[in-house]
């Protein structure tokens, strides 16, 4: 099977790495609402996607009632037909009432799975029914497969989580994309990275006026419980899977690769 590959970037300098081998182009922010693109940068790129014959979507985060009317802002720029990523309901919402010309796509923050690395600590112990579920999401449950198909979501994203996935319960009429090679784990609106180089908020956890700060720095994290780096940039922490399951990789249901050449945010 032929798969469609996409570039995920957040930055429009970030376009740099687009090229041949993508047909689409991913772009906004999925954890952060202060990290949606102004209304110039998203025409710009939109733009200039067009120009290299590439298909667009859009990006969105979990947001405030503020953040959701930032994605209000953008939505009404982007033209009909264009994918839209949510990962907040109430952008569904807004999506399904009011741009009904766009295509909701469901983020990877609501694909629900076991998302810790300290789990490969016990993938060879665990018995074949336990690990089974543990490789199962949530689009398995019929009565999210209705809601998703009564809102008019054909198109799910997916992380790629180290114990792998079981894909046969999901639908057909849900095509998955696959993120890699950056899996995340957790994140909040408490961005402990905020104010990090200021001396005088050491030790001060809240929500603060953004620096952006997560656009210039990056903590790897090591802990002998785990496995593998853990990686927090901004407010997410994230770890890097190369590995693509042989099941994720024989299923037909995912038939687009999004691909993140830097660390989201």
């Amino acid at each position: 099977m032929e798969r469609e590959h996409a570039l995920f970037i957040n930055r429009n300098e970030n376009l740099k790495y687009l090229n041949d081998s993508y047909s689409r182009v991913y772009f906004g922010d999925e954890f952060c609402e202060r990290l949606l693109p102004a209304s110039g940068e998203l025409t710009d790129l939109l733009g200039q996607v067009q120009s290299r014959n590439c298909a667009f979507t859009l990006v969105t985060p979990y947001v405030t009632e503020d953040g959701l009317k930032r994605v209000e802002k953008l939505l009404g720029l982007v033209p009909a037909g264009t994918e839209v990523v949510f990962n907040d309901w109430g952008v569904l919402r807004m999506l399904r009432s009011s741009f009904p010309h766009l295509n909701p796509v469901m983020g990877r923050l609501l694909t629900k799975i076991k998302r810790g690395p300290r789990i490969a600590n016990f993938l060879e112990i665990l018995p074949a029914d336990a690990l089974d579920h543990l490789r199962r999401t949530n689009l398995g449950v019929p009565v999210y497969q209705t809601f998703l198909a009564d809102n008019g979501v054909s198109r799910v994203d997916i992380d790629n989580p180290i114990q792998g996935l079981r894909l046969d319960d999901v639908p057909e009429q849900i095509h998955l994309s696959l993120y890699i090679p950056f899996a995340y784990v957790t994140t909040t609106r408490f961005c402990l990275v905020a104010n990090c180089d200021d001396q005088e908020q050491k030790g001060f956890i809240g929500v603060f006026p953004c620096g952006r700060e997560c656009r210039k720095y990056t903590f790897f994290l090591d802990n002998a419980v785990m496995t593998t780096l853990l990686i927090r940039r901004g407010n997410t922490i994230f770890y890097k899977n190369t590995d693509i399951a042989r099941e994720v990789r024989d299923s037909e249901r995912v038939d687009r690769i999004v691909i993140q050449p830097e660390i989201p945010h």
